[in-house]
């Protein structure tokens, strides 16, 4: 995964190289909500996902005819979970904050004709997110830096509008559990999200 995240990157600075001598690079606002999908080592903990939300600014860089290029964002987003132990007792309300940047690859499905109403895309790529502030809870610790990989789809209406839906699986662990319910080690839990947006872009 590493070495996929480097490429990714090295690709999005040739592309926006590339692309801003043929004005190809746009920049937008975007915003939209969040669902996160903890996953455990143990089903000790069960939980139930509560929306958040997300808002920032977006640059998008892509080379004209062949519809591939790239899409860089730095989001606020606002995630939160409730946790429950095996019995139904609420353990905690997990409510946290992140600097968010996902770098994605994006290929446009050009139609003719039709790509002036509607164009169809696809997205993948690694997203990097900083938590803002200390989130960490009794018995609850939680990682600073989370690393996911993000697959998307979504449609750009008049060149001008894009809805975007995206599910972020998690490379990285995001908490650990250290209860008195814990037999020995932590329990670790990873941080899976769905995520839609609306961005325009000038």
């Amino acid at each position: 995964m590493r070495h996929i995240t480097r490429i990714t990157i090295i690709l999005f600075l040739i592309l926006i190289s590339a692309s801003a001598t043929q004005a190809q690079v746009r920049f937008g606002v975007k915003g939209g909500i969040t669902i996160n999908e903890l996953k455990w080592d143990k089903d000790i903990i069960n939980k139930e996902n509560r929306a958040g939300f997300t808002v920032g600014l977006m640059i998008e860089a892509g080379l004209p005819v062949v519809g591939l290029g790239l899409d860089a964002s730095v989001l606020y987003a606002h995630r939160q979970d409730d946790l429950y132990l095996e019995d139904g007792m609420q353990v905690t309300k997990l409510k946290r904050d992140y600097l968010d940047i996902p770098v994605n690859v994006k290929y446009k499905l050009q139609i003719p004709v039709l790509s002036k109403i509607i164009t169809p895309f696809v997205t993948t790529g690694p997203d990097f997110a900083l938590m803002l502030g200390d989130t960490d809870k009794v018995d609850f610790k939680a990682r600073k830096w989370n690393t996911s990989w993000n697959v998307g789809f979504g449609a750009e209406l008049f060149r001008k509008v894009q809805i975007h839906a995206n599910y972020g699986i998690s490379m990285t662990k995001a908490f650990e559990y250290i209860g008195k319910d814990v037999d020995s080690k932590p329990i670790k839990g990873k941080d899976n999200m769905w995520t839609i947006t609306a961005a325009y872009l000038f």
